[in-house]
């Protein structure tokens, strides 16, 4: 099992910003994304974009794993986004970038009602996400201009940060009530994140990383939870698209496998990979993989 990203930056106070000028991201991440290789991440074996997409159709859910601060991995969420959409126009997406208390603003942004800036100001996106709005942005308008519903998938930060300094049960009764149920002893997730966590880095005991692993189970429980409430609502979508940091859905043991037990299946994860990243995937075992399918988008 290979871990994909490192976790927790909002722990050292805040999220990055991507290296590059608005106008390159947003140029790259509006391309057709022609994938170098698409490859079966169970089979190992290469498939075409029409058997991707054949496949993108039995799903309930597609969860789409990103670099947050790679326009190129945003670039093949823009096209996969497009394409399920030609298939199903029923169709939400969920984004880990906005947290769960700003679904307002993003409803009357798919209305029409209020404008970038607004949008920004009202979720407190550049305080609370950090990255270059640009990378979002063509799928952002894509969504306005078809009415799709933009589902804030995230947990506050507020809540994963006092999960992390104080563990659940430090938390306040009132901020207590605002979890979902959490499933703390998901031996496979728990080795991703012990993977993905250098304790030598960081420092600190093994208390603070069962606290810092809650923090992550308590994001990936919100999302999924997100996830599994919009597809069950009466008027909810029949489809869903997710983006999402890799670690969340590495091996569909984050957020999907969350979801699904909440009844958001079957789904299938998407990762956007080099051909190097991939190569390594390969090695690996079928079932240890990090998606069903890789998109190869460099060498």
């Amino acid at each position: 099992m290979r871990a994909t990203v490192v976790i927790l930056a909002f722990c050292m106070g805040c999220a990055g910003a991507a290296g590059r000028g608005p106008q390159t991201a947003d140029a790259v991440v509006r391309s057709q994304a022609e994938p170098r290789e698409l490859v079966d991440g169970r089979t190992g074996e290469p498939v075409s974009l029409d058997a991707l997409f054949a496949a993108l159709r039995t799903r309930e859910v597609v969860y789409v794993g990103e670099r947050h601060d790679r326009p190129e991995d945003h670039a093949v969420q823009n096209t996969i986004l497009r394409q399920l959409y030609r298939d199903e126009p029923s169709l939400a997406i969920g984004m880990e970038m906005f947290q769960v208390p700003f679904q307002e603003p993003l409803d009357a942004w798919s209305a029409g009602r209020i404008d970038e800036t607004v949008l920004r100001r009202e979720t407190e996106y550049d305080e609370r996400w950090g990255y270059d709005f640009a990378l979002y942005r063509p799928m952002l308008e894509f969504a306005r201009s078809q009415g799709l519903e933009v589902v804030a998938l995230n947990a506050p930060r507020e809540v994963a940060h006092a999960v992390a300094m104080t563990g659940v049960d430090g938390l306040d009764p009132e901020m207590a009530a605002t979890l979902p149920e959490l499933d703390l002893d998901d031996p496979e997730h728990r080795a991703l994140f012990d993977e993905a966590f250098d304790i030598a880095e960081h420092g600190g005991s093994e208390e603070m990383v069962d606290r810092f692993y809650q923090a992550q189970v308590v994001w990936d429980e919100t999302m999924g939870s997100r996830v599994a409430e919009t597809l069950a609502r009466e008027d909810g979508p029949a489809k869903m698209i997710v983006f999402a940091g890799r670690v969340h859905v590495h091996g569909g043991l984050g957020i999907p496998s969350r979801a699904e037990k909440r009844g958001a299946r079957p789904f299938a994860v998407v990762l956007p990979v080099t051909a190097a990243e991939l190569k390594e995937e390969l090695e690996d075992p079928p079932a240890e993989r990090a998606a069903d399918f890789f998109w190869v988008t460099a060498p």
